[in-house]
């Protein structure tokens, strides 16, 4: 049959297979692959559709475009006919059929005499090939649930990049030898073009950041070695930090403490004490910094960073200078050995106490057994349940005061508010994780999609820190909007149950409280803060409840630092607050 009768034909089953492509790509997004092989006649699939497509479209240079449609074609029969081919045979597969097109639509545009849009929409299409085909290389980790996202995003782009093309076949037949194309369609192909550039660099940059790993490594001095002393709060090493702050002395530290079954274990943290001034009468007071999430990794302590981490001290200069000894806790699992129970009420009680007891040792003289404690996010949970349980784990010690911002307070409620966002999937993986290595009872696959799980395991090696890494979190998080959870874990069992334990305002704190929201925080919602804080009051609490104007969850701590500050340096000397229950 002639060309121009074959081409019409061509043109219309080439957008009928781009339609097809985009439907595979529905399906592999809906139905995230679990294994290599549920994902292997997918990919088939959407490889003999790419390479009908190539076949269909094949005109000037047809033995190049020829053999691009046969390496797809090669590549699908090999998924098909390969005995149960490895994640990492499938990407490596994947990744050369990726290649070897992309290098031959990238010589195909080069060459090519026609107009500039035409070839700059061609570059596009081989780099789009060269790039995903290169981020699969590049990311070793890879699971089959991420190859698949892969080969989707592979697939929404070849579609229309095959319209284009299609249409511009027909528009080329039927225009009169010598005319221009018109310029909705060359704008049509150079958007379409960016976009496609634009995509597929991300996906490389996804690929490179998140095998990336920046985060420093334990030493031998979080190294317990089995030299846990005979009492917790006992200092086992320190060493100086060099150029912390001005004004005062930072120490790393490792110390002995309480794991989950009350048995002694090593934690890890700093303490600043202040240089010069009067050291007032019976010393000065312990000040301890609860963190918020940062990960569950060892990798992820505060005390790692060393001098970096000042700045994230909200509040340090102006805690120093009133005169107080600040004790910050890493938290069990992080810097030490051990893994980290993430929002474990009791532990991290346990660790706070014992780093202001290790804070008073290494003081030597200088501090009272007086301590305050302030922390934001998951450290305001850890501030309320140090709280809870200082009069009994630390009848010695003299809390005078406990400030939490933004405390993860009520955990089914923020669990729930959380569900499905990018933030609540990635606090989500970090709780599952967490617990499923702490409690004999939680298993992680009891609830978790078997296809997120490899995702769960990559997440729970990452901190949450400002740089490469953050942008890793929230890519991997995002994905698990895919599939992540099976069922509702705020009232499925025995989850439910761990939540509720862990869920601080069961019992009072015997000194005065202050919380401190943001009324814009949209991970912890003011409403949800408020209700807690109802409760609370409900439940005899002395409590003092401010939301700060305008901050959000990520800022509230340095917002309202002009606040805790001077609160918690008056309660130093005056127990009374302005409370804020409506029985005050």
């Amino acid at each position: 049959m002639p060309e121009d009768l074959q081409r019409p034909r061509r043109t219309v089953a080439a957008v009928a297979s781009a339609v097809i492509l985009v439907a595979v790509a529905a399906v592999l997004l809906s139905r995230p692959a679990v294994s290599a092989a549920v994902l292997v006649p997918w990919a088939a699939a959407a490889f003999l559709l790419a390479a009908i497509t190539q076949l269909l479209l094949a005109s000037r240079a047809r033995a190049l475009r020829a053999v691009a449609g046969g390496t797809w074609l090669a590549v699908a029969l090999l998924l098909l006919v390969w005995p149960s081919p490895t994640t990492a045979v499938l990407s490596r597969v994947v990744a050369a059929g990726l290649i070897v097109v992309g290098v031959i639509d990238l010589f195909l545009a080069v060459r090519s005499p026609r107009s500039s849009d035409v070839r700059f929409a061609g570059v596009a299409g081989g780099c789009s090939h060269l790039g995903l085909g290169l981020s699969v290389l590049l990311w070793p980790s890879l699971s089959a649930f991420t190859l698949g996202v892969l080969l989707s995003l592979w697939l929404l782009l070849l579609a229309p990049h095959v319209i284009v093309q299609a249409a511009h076949r027909r528009h080329t037949a039927h225009r009169p030898k010598g005319a221009v194309a018109g310029r909705s369609s060359a704008a049509a192909r150079i958007a379409g073009g960016s976009v496609m550039l634009l995509v597929t660099t991300l996906a490389v940059g996804a690929a490179v950041i998140i095998e990336r790993d920046t985060t420093p490594d334990p030493g031998p001095f979080y190294d317990s070695r089995g030299e846990l002393g005979d009492r917790p709060g006992a200092v086992l090493r320190s060493e100086r930090i060099e150029g912390f702050v001005d004004g005062a002395t930072a120490y790393r530290v490792l110390y002995t403490s309480r794991g989950l079954e009350g048995e002694l274990v090593a934690k890890s943290g700093l303490v600043v004490l202040p240089q010069g001034g009067v050291v007032p009468p019976g010393g000065r007071p312990v000040l301890a910094h609860t963190h918020g999430t940062i990960g569950i990794d060892r990798s992820c302590a505060p005390s790692l960073r060393g001098a970096d981490h000042a700045a994230q001290l909200w509040g340090l200069e102006g805690f120093l200078e009133a005169g107080w000894i600040v004790a910050a806790p890493d938290y069990l699992g992080l810097g030490s050995e051990g893994d980290h129970p993430y929002l474990i009420g009791e532990v991290a009680a346990h660790g706070t106490l014992d780093m202001v007891r290790a804070a008073i040792e290494l003081a030597d003289g200088d501090a009272a057994p007086r301590f305050a404690v302030a922390g934001h996010s998951q450290g305001g949970h850890a501030a309320l349940f140090t709280g809870q349980r200082a009069a009994q784990d630390a009848p010695e010690l003299d809390l005078v005061a406990v400030a939490a911002l933004a405390p993860a307070s009520d955990l089914a409620a923020f669990i729930e508010a959380n569900d499905g966002t990018i933030l609540g999937n990635l606090l989500g993986a970090y709780a599952v994780s967490a617990w499923d290595r702490t409690f004999d009872d939680i298993d992680a696959t009891d609830i978790v999609d078997a296809a997120a799980l490899p995702i769960l395991a990559r997440l729970a090696t990452t901190c949450l820190a400002p740089g490469p890494e953050l942008v890793a979190l929230l890519l991997q998080a995002e994905l698990l909007k895919l599939g992540f959870l099976l069922s509702p874990i705020w009232d499925t069992e025995p989850w439910a149950g761990r939540i509720a334990a862990n869920t601080p305002g069961q019992e009072r704190i015997d000194a005065p409280l202050l919380v401190v929201q943001g009324d814009r925080d949209a991970l912890i919602r003011a409403d949800i803060q408020r209700a807690f804080a109802d409760r609370l009051c409900a439940g005899g609490q002395v409590l003092e409840y401010r939301e700060v104007k305008g901050a959000g969850h990520l800022d509230v701590d340095r917002k309202a630092t002009d606040v805790v500050v001077p609160w918690l340096n008056d309660r130093l000397f005056d127990p009374a607050i302005a409370g804020t229950c409506a029985t005050d």
